[in-house]
């Protein structure tokens, strides 16, 4: 039986530490997001309004923000609905990976 990369994802316990991170964003945001963060994935250009560009977006926001994002969907922080709300399907660890991962996206 073949499981999708999100399903395969939800049932493989992962330490959620860089490389790790890294994957669990390719998997999971990359195909909206892009793999640099600018909003550019393949999945991305067809979506309106367009994904977040991170290098931008996330200036100035601290960790509960992002988490929030993550955990809750655009539609949490009164962004898009477009983007799903991952709470349930990503454990804490899983979250506070990815946001510390989306933090290497910010611009200097």
């Amino acid at each position: 039986m073949l499981l999708t990369p999100f399903i395969a994802l939800l049932l493989t316990p992962l330490s959620i530490q860089g490389q790790e991170a890294k994957q669990l964003y390719e998997e999971t945001c990359a195909l909206c997001h892009g793999v640099s963060g600018k909003g550019d994935g393949p999945s991305g250009q067809f979506l309106q309004p367009k994904p977040a560009d991170f290098s931008t977006v996330l200036q100035g926001k601290d960790d509960a923000y992002m988490a929030k994002v993550i955990n809750e969907g655009g539609a949490g922080v009164g962004k898009s609905s477009i983007m799903p709300a991952y709470k349930g399907a990503l454990s804490n660890d899983q979250i506070q990976g990815l946001v510390q991962y989306l933090k290497g996206f910010l611009s200097p």
